[in-house]
């Protein structure tokens, strides 16, 4: 809607408004239901506030605005370069599978609204994962086979699934099977708000993900294509480097190492009509571990790069075009912030590097197994146990993605595969590691708002 139909819309809202109010005291005199009614009227003036004196874009798809946080300004492609956005105009669209995209650019770099914005501009780049449910599938622990995930948007921190799901670490079900949670109403066709939008106790209107894998040093990460990624570090140094981005560049918000449920939320938003949908994800299979390039699915190996801009290299987006999150199939064994507890049910850091279990709300905890083939362990959202074509088979992930499960002897999870990978790299592998030191490993950084 431009300016002016706002300017009509507020006219009309405000008239409704008013006569809203006057029913409302009414009520409120004749009814003495005044804690209900001033709920209802704050509700409405809510609701008015954001439609109509918000004057900023917004697309039709429901999603919520992306937060832009401090010192992170909104990019657009404009079909040659990325350009400093007006967020009073539309950047972004994800009906057309348009992410929004926001970066945070370098010391000194000083740009205005309609700037041309280079790779050299960047130091840190970001996709926004707006809030969603989305519709149980495979909530039965089967093997199902690759379909489109439904999902609808959720305005707001609103949760309308009907779904919900708590932890039960080393704990078992009614037949004696190991899980990691327990939950009401988890039936096929039922809708569950993603349980990545549960940050902590706090419900969140959306994430910022890395649209990289984190590149730079541990002093000083970046997040940019055409660099080699940030690998041959533990989990704890991922943890803590990504940690003090919030400091190395005055970010507000909470900078944390992801999370395996915030990589099962990309995954599914992948999967949905808002991204490639059923089409399987191009890999990242530049030898070298540059960020960025792409090539067809399964692709062997190459010395060689096509480029996140390029045709080629736009086949390993999530959006299948420049608007989307790369290197999530291929590039590097990605570490993510999800392990096992031991067989008593405590934090185990294994190789890790950590002396002691981060806050909860940093990582997702698994129960304890012996067999890296028992998926049931997996939890709703993760992208784990849903999306397996066969149930408790190491090959059988969907798209052909392999699926070792967290276990005694490998405790930490590893997601996306990497370059050498072929067709086993993907979305929906994952597999496991004590969480030490690989040159074939690094990791991805999130931003909450």
């Amino acid at each position: 809607m431009n300016k002016k139909g706002f300017a009509v819309s507020g006219i009309i809202y405000s008239i409704l408004i008013l006569f809203l109010i006057l029913i409302f005291s009414i009520l409120s005199i004749l009814g003495g239901r005044k804690l209900i009614l001033d709920k209802l009227k704050n509700d409405v003036m809510n609701e008015l506030n954001d439609e109509v004196f918000e004057l900023a874009y917004r697309d039709r798809s429901g999603a919520n605005r992306p937060e832009l946080l401090s010192n992170m300004i909104p990019i657009r492609y404009d079909g040659t370069n990325w350009v400093y956005a007006d967020i009073n105009e539309e950047w972004y669209n994800y009906e057309t599978q348009e992410w929004a995209n926001a970066v945070v650019l370098n010391s000194g770099v000083v740009k205005n609204v309609g700037d041309t914005i280079t790779e050299s501009d960047i130091a840190l780049w970001y996709v926004w994962i707006p809030r969603y449910k989305y519709q149980l599938f495979n909530a039965n622990n089967e093997g199902v086979a690759e379909q489109l995930i439904n999902i609808e948007f959720e305005r707001g921190t609103a949760s309308t699934g009907t779904v919900s799901c708590t932890d039960a670490i080393n704990q078992s079900d009614e037949n004696g099977n190991l899980i990691s949670e327990t939950c009401i109403n988890a039936t096929n066709g039922n809708w569950y708000t993603h349980p990545a939008f549960t940050f902590g106790d706090e419900e969140i209107t959306g994430f910022w993900i890395g649209k990289f894998e984190v590149s730079g040093t541990t002093d000083n990460i970046t997040i940019k294509p055409n660099v080699s990624s940030l690998r041959s570090t533990t989990v704890s140094q991922f943890f803590t480097a990504i940690q003090n981005m919030k400091t190395t560049y005055g970010l507000s918000g909470d900078s944390h190492m992801m999370k395996n449920m915030e990589w099962g939320a990309v995954a599914y938003l992948k999967q949905s009509k808002y991204g490639l949908g059923e089409t399987d994800i191009g890999i990242n299979n530049n030898s070298s571990y540059i960020t960025g390039c792409g090539a067809t699915a399964g692709s062997s190996s190459s010395d060689t790069c096509d480029a996140y801009n390029t045709t080629n290299g736009m086949l390993a987006s999530t959006t299948g075009n420049i608007y989307g999150v790369y290197d999530m199939s291929g590039g590097a064994w990605e570490h993510v912030m999800g392990n096992i507890v031991n067989s008593s049910g405590a934090f185990y850091a294994s190789s890790s590097g950590f002396s002691s279990a981060p806050d909860a709300k940093y990582y997702d905890a698994y129960t304890y197994g012996t067999d890296y083939e028992d998926h049931g362990r997996g939890k709703l959202g993760d992208a784990t146990k849903e999306t397996l074509a066969t149930f408790g088979s190491y090959n059988g992930g969907w798209y052909s993605d392999s699926t070792s499960f967290v276990y005694s002897s490998s405790f930490w999870f590893s997601r996306g595969g990497y370059h050498n990978r072929g067709s086993g790299a993907g979305v929906f592998i994952f597999d496991s590691s004590n969480g030490g030191v690989f040159s074939t490993n690094g990791s991805r950084a999130v931003l909450v708002p």
